[in-house]
């Protein structure tokens, strides 16, 4: 390669540097939030409902330990180890779910440290908290409660380092929402009028 066709390459690489890093600062928090409608089969998904509900609820898991008040819960994870690689502890219908979800939706988190499901009724709050403090990982809420309705509320609403609201997302059957563990979010309160519980599914990942 000449002089002059060497130049020519390297402004071309600087150009498009810099429209990536201009493509970069675009890119705001909300970004990093996503949810995807009728992705799951629908088999699998019953497969796993079948087996939360099989478990049995428990009241008094709290989202952010600073505070006395809990809510409904699931465990499908017992390990005491954080952020341990939890799959051979799962049912076997969660660890075919984490396997149709984490290569085509979190390919970046490969390893299932947690799995649980959570539930609200009315007057269970949820309340504003992190997942992880680890850069990398992932979280995914699975909503199952069939036919929601607006007026119930009972959104997930997702901060920035502000505090200020960035998105929420309304339960919806089979609805996932993927995002990063470090990002402030809280489930909030099913409405007065609400008739059933908000029920979902969560699994979270890190990276290897």
């Amino acid at each position: 390669m000449d002089y002059n066709s060497a130049i020519e390459a390297l402004v071309e690489k600087l150009q498009k540097d810099a429209n990536l890093a201009a493509a970069a600062k675009e890119i705001t928090d909300a970004d990093t939030v996503r949810h995807y409608d009728n992705q799951i089969p629908e088999d699998l998904l019953t497969e796993c409902i079948v087996e939360v509900e099989r478990r049995g609820w428990q009241y008094g898991w709290r989202s952010n330990k600073k505070l006395g008040f809990g809510h409904w819960n699931v465990v499908l994870s017992d390990s005491k180890i954080e952020r341990e690689d939890v799959y051979h502890l799962v049912p076997e219908s969660i660890q075919r779910l984490w396997d149709y979800i984490q290569p085509r939706f979190m390919p970046t988190t490969p390893v299932l440290v947690r799995a649980y499901a959570n539930a609200h009724t009315f007057g269970v709050e949820g309340y504003v908290h992190r997942d992880s403090k680890h850069d990398g990982d992932q979280t995914c809420i699975i909503y199952y409660e069939q036919d929601w309705k607006p007026e119930w509320a009972g959104e997930t609403v997702f901060f920035d380092h502000t505090g200020d609201v960035i998105r929420a997302v309304l339960p919806r059957y089979g609805r996932m929402t993927i995002f990063p563990g470090k990002m402030k979010h809280v489930g909030r309160a099913v409405s007065r009028i609400c008739p059933v519980a908000r029920r979902v599914l969560v699994l979270k990942g890190k990276p290897l």
